[in-house]
């Protein structure tokens, strides 16, 4: 029988608990509630604090101090095992699924254990919806816990802006103003003036959109084309019409208006005509919309123009990380915008060397070709050029991308150190010398050729023929796919590189000036990029984004949802790390992707090592999969 504790032992207890999620962020009552039901046992070292059993386990473990390692029921004897830290809550997953558990926990150290009886813990769900979220989602709950504290962070370094994921619907925004485009352009021209707004829809005899007009149309379509205002409105207005729908988020709508350049979006709700929203609605809180850095970008005319643009970019990425944009989103968008300024130097660099667009393709390569770009990136990209005589015109297109990759340079994207650029020859070539490349590489599969198999395979179309890419691409799957040697040693050469996991579950760090640091990006998010690519090319997926290519991979090949989705979710968050470790830099460009250990909390660190741990599981797939 178990003696009651003292009130100061239960207290002490409580605070225990207390200095850990969730239990940090629960009433004072429900923690002392489990704090009272509790009992403590301690664990040498080496002894075994939880094993397999035939039964459901009858407690909730709180490891309130100490180390264990968690080793799943496994044939391998080389299994590298999970760590448990102090503030570690098990075995949650077997209790809710009320199942025995499937690893055996030891402790590393001294360990001193709170057993909370799983029907206290249990019937606490009902009263407790942080303790109940927690037990249903916990590593999600450690994510969101860690996006924001980081985010309350960020907002003490920059100016509080409006959220861009709230949804339009929930937006306060103005009823839609209508008229039937039969109507007059004096009577269109007149309710504008009058009402003091940009823009007005215009509807058919069933009431459905068929136009829009707005202040630029009247300039360009009525008042320099000089029109009678008399005319049928119909024959002036834009269509068809670019609308969004009502449940889309503020983030998508800015992103169309800057992929469209439009400043009025129609808002639909199951069809309908719910609203319209204008840039200005969008970014009346804000100092730096997209639109603003965007046409920055489309009028800049000179190199120090775009050096502006540039910083632009980087300095909107700020805002938007502290008002808790995720990571997948960021990314993208910062992709979009490196796009449109890569556009523009290359518009302006083909009029200074006399070519044409349509006599080429520039090739985005690696995190800018998935569209999962950080602020800290180099360069990697390639073209595609027509040629009848390649040996004779190479020389001219190396030229121009010469100039391209400079400039790039002195807008802060540096020069590729291991050369992958279009100013290099071979990776300027025309389409049938691209399509032998290739070949060449899937048929070789040396180790040189799937190094560069980890960078080439991310290719998107960024300016000129995207055509000539679409048909290199879909070629390239069907012969990576219907190669399965190629396959098998890209696997291999894959699994060469281990995630940064020591043999209980620690995290295996590396020493640099004086700091324990680790990669984030090559024991990482490299990691995860790499096999999602293996995935996606052995299954001859068109998918080129990282969470596209787990997706599309994992339901093709029956991998259970969970599983694959963990993986999203591991490299969701390392590429948020990423993000916050080059946004606290104040040269980003310096070792951006080295995250000193020591300035990760607790719950940081947990995260990090089930994200790393996530990672593995992901190669185990991998070997399982393709190494027999």
């Amino acid at each position: 029988m178990q003696v009651q504790p003292s009130a100061q032992l239960i207290d002490h207890w409580r605070r225990s608990l207390a200095a850990h999620l969730p239990f940090a962020r629960m009433e004072y009552a429900h923690v002392e509630h489990l704090a009272r039901a509790a009992y403590e046992r301690y664990f040498p070292p080496e002894s075994v604090l939880l094993e397999p059993q035939a039964s459901v386990p009858e407690a909730l473990i709180f490891l309130r101090q100490g180390r264990a390692v968690g080793r799943r029921v496994s044939t391998a004897e080389s299994d590298p095992g999970f760590e448990v830290e102090t503030g570690s809550l098990l075995p949650v997953a077997a209790l809710m699924a009320q199942r025995p558990v499937r690893s055996t926990y030891t402790a590393l150290e001294d360990c001193f254990c709170l057993f909370i009886p799983w029907p206290v813990a249990r019937d606490l769900m009902s009263r407790s919806a942080i303790w109940a979220d927690f037990l249903n989602q916990r590593m999600l709950a450690f994510v969101e816990a860690s996006r924001q504290r980081w985010q309350q962070q960020l907002q003490a370094q920059t100016q509080q802006q409006q959220n861009l994921e709230t949804r339009l619907m929930d937006l306060p925004m103005r009823a839609p103003l209508a008229l039937p485009s039969g109507a007059s352009l004096r009577a269109v021209l007149g309710l504008m003036h009058t009402r003091k707004i940009g823009s007005v829809l215009l509807t058919d005899e069933a009431g459905r959109l068929s136009g829009i007009l707005t202040r630029n149309d009247v300039l360009d379509r009525v008042a320099l084309a000089g029109l009678s205002l008399d005319q049928p409105v119909s024959q002036v207005m834009s269509q068809p019409v670019l609308t969004i729908d009502a449940g889309s988020t503020v983030f998508e709508a800015a992103l169309m208006m800057s992929r469209h350049r439009v400043r009025h979006l129609p808002v639909l709700s199951q069809g309908r005509l719910f609203s319209v929203i204008s840039e200005r609605d969008l970014f009346a809180l804000q100092n730096l919309s997209i639109r603003h850095v965007s046409g920055a970008i489309a009028q800049a005319e000179t190199l120090e123009q775009l050096q502006q643009a540039a910083r632009q970019i980087r300095q909107f990425t700020a805002h938007l990380m502290a008002q808790g944009m995720q990571s997948r989103p960021l990314t993208r968008l910062i992709s979009q915008l490196n796009d449109s300024l890569t556009g523009r130097l290359i518009d302006l660099e083909l009029e200074k060397h006399r070519l044409s667009r349509s006599q080429m393709c520039w090739v985005a390569l690696g995190s800018e070709g998935r569209g999962e770009q950080t602020i800290a990136t180099d360069q990697d990209n390639a073209l595609i050029y027509e040629s009848e005589h390649p040996e004779r015109d190479q020389a001219r297109w190396l030229a121009f991308a010469k100039d391209v990759n400079l400039a790039l340079d002195a807008c802060g994207y540096p020069l590729c150190t291991g050369g992958i650029m279009a100013s290099n020859p071979p990776c300027c070539l025309t389409p049938a010398q691209w399509r032998q490349q290739f070949d060449q590489w899937i048929d070789k599969g040396g180790p040189q050729d799937l190094l560069k198999a980890s960078v080439f395979f991310d290719f998107r179309a960024l300016a000129g023929r995207a055509d000539w890419l679409a048909d290199l691409a879909a070629a390239v799957r069907q012969q990576a796919m219907s190669t399965p040697r190629f396959i098998h040693q890209w696997v291999q050469n894959h699994l060469r590189m281990a995630v940064p996991l020591n043999w209980h579950g620690g995290l295996e760090t590396r020493r640099e000036h004086e700091r324990e640091v680790i990669d984030i990006k090559l024991c990482g998010t490299a990691l995860v990029v790499d096999a999602a690519r293996i995935l996606a090319f052995s299954q001859g997926l068109d998918a080129v984004s990282t969470t596209d290519r787990l997706e599309q991979a994992g339901a093709r090949l029956g991998i259970p949802s969970d599983e694959y989705r963990g993986w999203i979710t591991a490299f969701d968050y390392l590429q948020s790390l990423r993000l916050r470790h080059q946004m606290s830099l104040k040269d980003p460009t310096q070792k951006p992707n080295w995250v000193p250990v020591d300035t990760l909390d607790q719950v940081d660190r947990r995260v990090l090592k089930a994200s790393l741990a996530a990672v593995r599981t992901l190669q185990q797939r991998l070997s399982l999969d393709y190494e027999r």
